[in-house]
């Protein structure tokens, strides 16, 4: 069941903590980076957040989170992962699905690392396109993606 999540509530935080945690370190083995930033954020940083959370529970368990910023027409995916154990099951394309058309009228953004194959299919999948390389880091490079209208 896909719900905004109140993050600004501890409970909730460390759940979102603990399901970005699992899914990070996957992605950091996958991408061969280990710096991701998102690895070291607290429940603090999360309920600080300015961001709009969503997720998706599964028997009571926070399988998956979505977050996006919305500003002048633009949507920015933030972050979007899933526990591992659920890969595969369609959570984040129900996700991003929910968030597109809840804000179909914005222009939409994300980015990601160049090597995380699986992210870049699931946003390509929802007729995003590589707009954009960056050079984050040594051995790190991102895309940044937009949404076709």
């Amino acid at each position: 069941m896909l719900q905004i999540l109140e993050h600004k509530r501890v409970d909730i935080a460390l759940q979102i903590v603990a399901v970005q945690v699992e899914a990070y370190q996957e992605e950091a083995r996958l991408i061969g980076f280990s710096d991701i930033p998102q690895l070291t954020e607290n429940k603090e940083n999360i309920m600080k957040s300015k961001e709009v959370f969503i997720g998706e529970m599964i028997e009571g368990k926070l399988a998956g989170v979505l977050s996006f910023e919305k500003e002048h027409g633009r949507l920015t995916i933030c972050r979007l992962v899933v526990l591992p154990q659920y890969f595969r099951k369609g959570i984040g394309s129900r996700l991003l699905t929910h968030v597109l058309q809840r804000y179909s009228e914005c222009e939409c953004m994300v980015s990601t690392a160049e090597r995380n194959t699986p992210a870049i299919k699931l946003y390509e999948a929802h007729q995003f396109s590589i707009i954009k390389h960056t050079v984050a880091a040594d051995n790190l490079v991102l895309v940044t993606m937009k949404k076709n209208t």
